[in-house]
């Protein structure tokens, strides 16, 4: 028996692996311990291993993808910058 509902477990799953959000941070939010999150993760993992490892990392790279692209417009704007202020 868990004394954690099916609901709170998924839902923490889920900002674990879609979100990216810290364990020690959903630990503190749900008061589960990070031990309990983890052991929750292995058995997931070892249940669905190929999907799962493949849908994290699917995740991962939609973030980094993320994260370049917006690198990207920074940089974009700072060289803009950089050709009006030497036009002037």
């Amino acid at each position: 028996m868990s004394w954690f509902s099916k609901e709170l477990k998924e839902k923490i799953l889920n900002s674990v692996k879609n979100d990216w959000i810290p364990v020690s941070k959903l630990s503190q939010e749900y008061w589960v311990s990070t031990v309990t999150i983890y052991s929750w993760m292995r058995k997931e993992w070892e249940k669905n291993k190929s999907s799962t490892v493949n849908l994290w990392e699917l995740n991962r790279l939609k973030k980094d993808k993320q994260d370049l692209l917006l690198i990207i417009w920074e940089l974009t704007a700072e060289i803009n910058k950089s050709k009006k202020k030497s036009l002037k």
